[in-house]
């Protein structure tokens, strides 16, 4: 077993529980700006201060506490919004144990995670008001609490469920339908009578303070519990390698009910001192980097990859790509001999970005180090992490001193990550042990016991490489996906897709493994193309000759760099996107299973489908389709 240790290269604030971090950043930025926001894109911003949001979720924890809801499990689900904070932050603050939820699940899907979760109130939008409204009727009266964060979106139909603004009864035996203002205003007038039980509530920071639902079906997701502890020690582990200023405008754009988000950009985002802008939406994005002058992103491959591709197509319109080339290594040298110039010569480019754009930090899936390294060269640094929901979620990442693209850089401070492999430089199952390690399973000790050893190594499932000369670690793969030939080696997905999406004309693409008759196994790939640049190329999509002809070409020059062993060898096209979770990974078993669901009905064999059209052989067939709540919208990511 290969250990690598993480280092500390700044001295950290150590914190209690999350309500201390909150605390001392209110009393060290207190009228600074927390929180930039629309209630909807056509709006004007408005800001709170860090003092406003701690006096917000002071209120509705008040609130909660008086209406009986400590130590019970509350659910928060919706776009990211200022709402969406105070509510998670008051319940894991004092009240009890906060159960954020995927907004883009199935209707059926938020049922079955509210009923196994134990909730017993929910914090929701208003395009969740019929979901809440099943939920209070099939539930049997487990939810006492329904709470609209934005009510005014509500048809005025809807307004007569809630309850009057003041009217509580502790012994209702109905469920309640409030206005989340109702509540904060509750809070407002106790804490003004002085009432302080929500402040003086003791916090135990190892207990369970948030359960996170794994993506997956309720089936087959787990609910992973955090700590307190779990996620200080994250924080204060990003903060023993990585410096912001205070008063850094990072955007939020990934959804908040993931970890990397929740940690990162917003508990991280308040220890620093940050000012976090709420993005309007995934079309919006470049509109709010360039209108809030954003510092800093935290994204995931598919953001960067889309800032790279526009660049690269504008430089290519305006004839300045060559010279973008030349002058990149010569700004590269200078910054050797202690002159950086990038920000001056490449203004242009950052110019579309706000103009102020410094820092990106990516995660949830392994991106181009290309893409790492050109941003670098024009004065953008993004900085790839690693980890998971049960690590809280950031377990390695480069970092102000330890940057490599294409790496996931070193262990945060007080971490340790092994490879379980013998030799160096050999790759092997990625562990991970510290304090960020989740408490377990919710309600599953045998699950738990088979990720987490008595060493308390959690094994993650994933496969990584330490690069023997200086330790910079690297994720190769997924043991879950990994295809075991005959002759029993080993093939990673994830490196064949890797290369084929090099390609312009393919969007995204899936490499699996299929069993024959004899045993055999062969490697099989679907492709999602991009109409523009196929007819760029001059080739009709319709023509599905041509693009067998175009794509045979594709697919043999990536075979010349792979050992044959690994060759893809059959291979299907598709102009649908896959089916992703809201971090834009792609769902491997539902793909898989519905494109072996197909083989099986149609009766086809593998070598007949390749260079084929999936859309156009599916049409007819009885090929399960996406649910189309799979999809990820464009307020989402």
């Amino acid at each position: 077993m290969q250990i690598v240790k993480g280092h500390r290269f700044y001295p950290v604030q150590a914190y209690q529980d999350l309500r201390d971090m909150i605390q001392t950043s209110g009393k060290q930025y207190g009228q600074a700006v927390a929180f930039r926001f629309r209630k909807d894109p056509a709006s004007e911003p408005e800001t709170r201060t860090y003092a406003q949001f701690i006096e917000n979720y002071r209120q509705l924890g008040t609130s909660l506490v008086a209406r009986g809801f400590r130590g019970k499990k509350i659910a928060v689900i919706g776009e990211n919004s200022y709402s969406w904070c105070i509510t998670h932050t008051a319940v894991l603050n004092g009240v009890g144990i906060s159960v954020p939820l995927d907004r883009l699940l199935p209707a059926a899907e938020i049922l079955a995670l509210l009923e196994r979760g134990g909730v017993s109130a929910i914090f929701y939008d208003a395009a969740f008001h019929d979901v809440c409204l099943e939920a209070n009727r099939s539930l049997n009266g487990q939810i006492e609490l329904f709470c609209c964060m934005r009510p005014d979106r509500l048809k005025p139909s809807a307004a007569s469920i809630f309850e009057s603004a003041g009217e509580t009864d502790p012994d209702r035996k109905q469920a309640s339908f409030v206005r989340y203002d109702d509540l904060l205003s509750e809070g407002r007038t106790m804490l003004e009578q002085g009432d302080q039980t929500y402040d003086d509530l003791t916090i135990d920071g190892d207990a369970l303070a948030s359960l996170l639902f794994t993506s997956g079906t309720t089936s087959t997701s787990k609910a992973v519990m955090l700590s307190h502890r779990n996620i200080c020690a994250d924080i204060e582990g990003l903060a023993g390698i990585l410096k912001l200023k205070p008063g850094t405008r990072m955007l939020s754009i990934l959804p908040l009910h993931h970890t990397f988000e929740n940690t990162c950009g917003l508990y991280t985002a308040l220890a620093f001192g940050c000012e976090i802008v709420i993005c309007d939406g995934l079309r919006y994005i470049q509109k709010n980097l360039q209108e809030y002058h954003i510092d800093m992103i935290i994204g995931v491959p598919a953001v960067f990859e889309n800032f790279y591709r526009k660049v690269q197509d504008t430089l290519k319109k305006t004839g300045k790509d060559k010279l973008v080339s030349r002058m990149i290594p010569l700004t590269n040298a200078l910054r050797k001999a202690g002159i950086d110039v990038r920000r001056r010569i490449y203004h242009q480019i950052l110019d579309a970005f706000g103009g102020r754009l410094s820092l990106g930090i990516c995660g949830a899936a392994p991106i181009d180090g290309q893409i790492i390294a050109f941003f670098d060269s024009v004065g953008f640094r993004i900085l790839q992490g690693y980890g998971l929901t049960e690590t809280s979620p950031v377990a390695a990442g480069c970092n102000d001193r330890d940057f490599k693209p294409g790496t996931v850089g070193f262990p945060i401070s007080g971490v340790e990550i092994a490879i379980d492999s013998d030799g160096p430089g050999e790759p092997g199952e990625i562990l991970v042990r510290g304090p960020i390690v989740m408490k377990g399973y919710y309600n599953d000790p045998v699950a738990t016991a088979e990720v987490i050893d008595q060493d308390g190594w959690f094994h993650t499932g994933d496969v990584g490489v330490l690069d023997p000369k200086d330790q910079f670690l690297s994720i190769t793969g997924r043991l879950k996906s990994m295809i075991v030939l005959k002759n029993g080696k080993k093939v990673f997905p994830e490196e064949i897709e890797f290369l084929i999406n090099q390609n312009a004309c393919i969007k995204e693409s899936l490499v699996w493994g299929e069993e024959d008759p004899n045993g055999d196994v062969f490697v099989n790939a679907k492709l999602v193309l991009d109409r523009d640049c196929i007819q760029q190329k001059g080739v009709e999509v319709t023509d599905e000759g041509e693009l067998k002809r175009l794509l045979d070409t594709v697919i043999g020059e990536i075979n010349r760099h792979l050992p044959s062993f690994k060759s893809i060898r059959h291979y299907g096209y598709s102009f649908q996107e896959m089916v992703k979770t809201t971090t834009l990974k792609i769902k491997r078993p539902i793909e898989i299973a519905a494109l072996r669901s197909f083989m099986e009905q149609s009766k086809l064999r593998w070598r007949e489908i390749t260079g084929r059209n999936l859309d156009n052989l599916t049409a007819n067939q009885a090929m399960p389709d996406h649910d189309p709540s799979d999809r990820p919208t464009d307020s989402s990511t």
